[in-house]
């Protein structure tokens, strides 16, 4: 069991550059006054946000670790694959995302539609995209709110937004195997993220589907900690990591306002760095 004393890191975070409220700098800024040794910024399907706050990370004396989240597709579940360490500025990392950016225009504007016949009309004007041009639900979800159809942009997303609610588009995402490729390809580590959410409310069939994909794909290691784990999760990671004999990370997913997660909860200590660091040097 890891104790919770010396410096500790966030290995999971989001800026405006995909559906966060924070700036890369104004999210390194608080990482300092947090008290984080290091924060990976893993916006969604971008690197956008990368430049800005490797900047900043360097200005203010925290470790910025630049890094992506990209949504794959396993048995019609939508899995989330967390890359670490990646060079920002890799060819096929960004043809890669270019073609997730052109797959959420698309699902988007379908999505537009639906919320229309459903008599929710939303111009695509009126859905502000973040930084880096990137569209996402949340940004769908903070219009639908504007307009006064839900109360908050979360109400939005729980309401029409999700898995089996009216506005949901199914997504056309890769496979997890090529997106650990990618993430390789750019020279980083490819991790499993927040297991507890593959299949909500099933454990033991989110457990089958991580053991799945952690068998097939080839993946570096896991998400131990996030921020939605019970102490039962966490050990459930644990075990499964050793089993499989893979590197542990996690993080809050902050996303600013969008979410409640607060940055540097949970608890991960710096010396989980060290592993990860070391397969990258080998």
């Amino acid at each position: 069991m890891e104790t919770k004393t010396g410096r500790q890191v966030d290995l999971h975070t989001h800026t405006i550059a995909s559906d966060g409220t924070l700036t890369p700098r104004e999210l390194v800024v608080l990482a300092k006054k947090t008290g984080l040794a290091a924060v990976a910024i893993t916006d969604h399907d971008t690197v956008a946000g990368l430049p800005e706050g490797l900047a900043a990370g360097k200005e203010l004396g925290v470790q910025v670790i630049p890094g992506v989240e990209i949504s794959t597709d396993e048995e019609g579940r939508e899995i989330h694959i967390v890359g670490l360490f990646l060079r920002p500025d890799c060819r096929e990392l960004l043809e890669f995302l270019e073609s997730r950016k052109q797959e959420r225009v698309r699902r988007n504007a379908r999505m537009l539609e639906r919320l229309a016949e459903l008599g929710m009309p939303v111009a695509p004007e009126e859905v502000e995209p973040g930084a880096g041009g990137l569209l996402t639900r949340t940004h769908v979800a903070a219009a639908l709110a504007r307009k006064g159809w839900a109360d908050t942009p979360v109400e939005a997303l729980e309401k029409y937004l999700i898995p089996g609610k009216p506005g949901w588009v199914e997504k056309h995402s890769p496979r997890p195997a090529a997106c650990a490729e990618i993430i390789h390809q750019a020279g980083g580590l490819a991790f499993l993220a927040h297991l507890d959410r593959i299949h909500k409310g099933a454990k033991a069939d989110s457990l089958r589907i991580a053991r799945q994909v952690l068998t097939t794909a080839p993946l570096d290691g896991l998400e131990a900690r996030y921020a939605t784990y019970t102490p039962d999760w966490e050990q459930s990671a644990d075990h499964l990591a050793e089993e499989m004999g893979l590197l542990r990370s996690g993080g809050s997913d902050f996303h600013g306002a969008a979410k409640s997660n607060q940055l540097g909860t949970p608890f991960i200590p710096e010396s989980w760095l060290s592993p990860l660091q070391s397969l990258l040097a080998h």
